[in-house]
Order: structure tokens, then C-alpha cells, then sequence
């Protein structure tokens, strides 16, 4: 009996419709992670890393080295999340079209969108500069590279990427308890605001991530401490003579008493 009404209630066109669409939106990010540049980090021209003039979708590279970007995982990770939630309630709980604008998946997007952005302009700086970037390595794996900077795992990646986890856990929980209507569920104000701390921290603490060797930390480019003057020398100068007093001496006895 439950298996006949799960038949007829993913038997019809629009319910079809959506699994067709979520499952090929979550298979190209997928598959587009992994075989191209999508989800990767910018790095220079190295002979090392394949370039993206020179990837074709028809063969799979092998090829691919360098390592995945947290910003662009993250941007990546909430685009499905909330393209897939509206699909799936637009064809299955009712038209989306009559529902107001849902606040929370604009600043969702907004916070991840700005932190790639920052980001991408951080890279084009440091490459510009041509400064030595942890990002020019090698992948090590999926999970090391986002939570690694370039002295190891780091606690503002593992925290960026904790509280992004708990956000989609929460906002694809809220999707389940839609029974029905098409609006997107509304996330709190303060795990929206832990957010976008968490993606400013990362963004102010990734601006410093690849400082040249022997920059001090004080925001001041080629800053150089000015040393302390040396003590002024003064010509030697000789020490002066010491006037002894005349000495009176009588010679051939006392001339008074002559």
C-alpha cells in the first residue's frame, strides 16, 4: 500500500520534472568539480596545472592538480542547495510564482557571493605581485585544501566551514517540514548574522595568508623599523695641563740673619 502511493505521488510529470532537474543540477556540480577548474584555486602559470583554455568536457583530465577553493566550494555548495529547494517545492508543494521575495536565500547568496568575490581579488593581487602562494601547490585531498592555509590546518577555514555546514543542515531541514506552498524557508537572524562573521573573519584572516617572508604585521607595505642613532663622536681633544704650585727654596742660609 505505501509503495503504491510513493508510486503515485513521483508518477506524475511535474514530480518527475523536478527529480530530472535536482538530479542533474547536483551530478554537473559534482562531475564539473572535479573534472574541471569550477571548485579549484586560481594559480599562475605553472606547467604543473592545466589551464582552462586547454580543458574539453568530451575527455576527462587527469591532469588536474591544483588544489579546491573553500570560497568557491562554499558559493558552489549554496547555489545547488537553494536552486534544488526551489525546484523541488515549485514543482511538487505549489507555485512560487505567488510567494513574496524570501529574505534569507538573498543574504545566503549575497554573504557567499561577496566572500568569493573578495577572494578572487586577493588572488589576482598575490599573483600579480608574484608573491610564493600555498595555492601554487598540489592537491592533497578534498578536505585538507579547504581547511589548510600556509602553515596547515587553520581554525578560520574550520570554522568558515562548521558553520556552513550547520547552516545548510538547518535550511534543508526546514525544506523537509514544508507540507505545503512554495515559500523557502526562513533561516534566524542570528545564524544569519554568525554567517556573515564567520565569512568576514575568513576573508580579513585570508587577506594575510600568503605575506612575503620577513613582512612584520603591521599593515604598512616594505615597512622597514627605523634604527636608533648612533651616539655622536667627538674629536679627541687632549686632556689639559695640571699647574703645579711655585715651590719657594733659600739657598746659602737665611738672608736676615745674614
Amino acid at each position: 500500500m505505501y509503495l503504491k502511493m510513493l508510486f503515485v505521488t513521483f508518477a506524475n510529470s511535474e514530480s518527475l520534472l523536478a527529480i530530472a532537474g535536482i538530479l542533474t543540477i547536483i551530478l554537473s556540480f559534482v562531475l564539473l568539480g572535479k573534472y574541471t577548474l569550477l571548485l579549484r584555486e586560481d594559480v599562475e602559470n605553472d606547467d604543473g596545472f592545466i589551464r582552462p583554455d586547454s580543458i574539453n568536457l568530451s575527455k576527462s583530465p587527469k591532469n588536474i592538480t591544483s588544489p579546491y577553493s573553500l570560497e568557491k566550494v562554499q558559493l558552489g555548495l549554496w547555489t545547488v542547495v537553494i536552486s534544488c529547494s526551489y525546484l523541488y517545492l515549485s514543482l511538487f508543494k505549489g507555485d512560487c510564482s505567488e510567494t513574496e521575495i524570501n529574505q534569507t536565500a538573498l543574504v545566503l547568496l549575497g554573504i557567499f557571493s561577496c566572500t568569493a568575490v573578495t577572494s578572487k581579488i586577493i588572488d589576482k593581487r598575490e599573483i600579480k605581485d608574484q608573491r610564493p602562494r600555498h595555492q601554487n601547490t598540489p592537491s592533497l585531498g578534498f578536505f585538507t585544501d579547504i581547511l589548510s592555509d600556509d602553515l596547515g590546518i587553520s581554525i578560520h577555514r574550520f570554522q568558515h566551514v562548521v558553520w556552513t555546514m550547520v547552516g545548510v543542515s538547518i535550511y534543508l531541514y526546514k525544506i523537509g517540514e514544508i507540507k505545503t506552498g512554495c515559500g523557502l524557508p526562513e533561516l534566524s537572524d542570528t545564524l544569519l548574522m554568525l554567517m556573515g562573521i564567520s565569512s568576514a573573519i575568513f576573508v580579513a584572516i585570508r587577506s594575510r595568508e600568503n605575506e612575503a617572508e620577513g613582512t612584520p604585521k603591521t599593515g604598512v607595505p616594505n615597512y622597514t623599523p627605523a634604527a636608533a642613532p648612533a651616539p655622536a663622536i667627538h674629536p679627541y681633544q687632549p686632556p689639559a695641563a695640571v699647574q703645579t704650585p711655585p715651590v719657594h727654596t733659600s739657598s746659602g742660609g737665611n738672608a736676615f740673619y745674614g
